[in-house]
């Protein structure tokens, strides 16, 4: 059996394969940088029993070229907890590459809990800006939106105070105190996602969103050379498709195709079909 995954620091996709059919599994995220081997271990241990496996194709945050001893690390647990030492551990940012353009070319783009981006081709990321992190970069993420939905909230710009409050069952001290003295800050903003998304139709909401992923184009998108087609995947870019699309298009930028996951994709490319790309709607 085949293992394929796909990992950002909330959510893990697995993709099961044993020649006869597939299995889709989903986890606690796995985040090479974030997190610790116990947790690692605890997030691996809520997959069933999968009998004999034979490999493992791993696409995670924290992990691939820039972050080469967490990869290692990762592989190591890996190796072990599924008995193979036929372990690939990639970053996520290649398996959106891989997942979206399949061998050719154009940019790749990742908006979850973070943000990322590339330029690809033939599977292969030949040019990247760094995301930096959701304190320095992560431009147009659900960490992001979460980030200026509270500053807008709470400095007034956003007229939805007593609305959040009463939906999220929040103080003003415990969001002090989830974002700057506990672990996985992060996560926390990016969860009021959904309540962004709830009230786009609020003008100051939609211009914070719309801003934002504007932002993302012009720090990150701009550094790659012109003309170049681009595509998206992740929780918040499906979630707010039509604001990403319009925001981007603005920016002059031609968007083919916005997924959730790249798990269907990736399957795609590991089972040799050379050009996927039209499944998902990109020509």
């Amino acid at each position: 059996m085949i293992l394929l995954a796909d990992s950002g620091s909330t959510q893990c996709t697995w993709i099961a394969d044993d020649g006869a059919r597939m299995r889709k599994m989903r986890t606690r995220g796995i985040n090479a940088v974030q997190h610790s081997d116990e947790q690692i271990r605890s997030s691996l241990a809520e997959l069933p029993r999968l009998g004999s496996v034979t490999a493992v194709r791993f696409y995670g945050a924290g992990c691939g070229r820039t972050f080469p001893e967490t990869s290692e690390r990762l592989r190591q647990l890996l190796a072990r907890h599924f008995g193979t030492q036929e372990v690939s551990v990639e970053s996520d940012l290649t398996g959106a590459a891989r997942a979206l353009w399949g061998r050719g070319e154009g940019i790749a783009c990742i908006l979850g809990t973070g943000s990322n981006s590339c330029l690809c081709r033939g599977g292969e990321i030949v040019r990247q800006v760094p995301p930096l992190g959701y304190i320095l970069g992560d431009e147009g993420s659900g960490a992001a939106l979460g980030r200026a939905l509270l500053n807008g909230i709470f400095k007034g710009h956003i007229p939805l105070r007593e609305e959040f409050l009463a939906e999220t069952g929040l103080s003003y001290e415990e969001i002090i105190r989830r974002v700057y003295r506990e672990p996985f800050a992060n996560r926390f903003l990016a969860s009021f996602a959904p309540f962004v998304r709830a009230h786009m139709t609020c003008p100051e909401v939609h211009g914070m969103v719309i801003g934002a992923f504007r932002e993302f184009a012009r720090r990150n998108l701009s550094r790659y050379p012109a003309g170049i087609p681009v595509a998206c995947v992740g929780g918040v870019a499906a979630h707010f498709e039509k604001w990403l699309r319009e925001a981007l298009e603005a920016e002059g930028y031609s968007v083919k195709t916005i997924v959730e996951s790249p798990a269907e994709g990736l399957a795609a490319y590991h089972h040799g079909e050379q050009n996927h790309r039209t499944e998902f709607g990109i020509r």
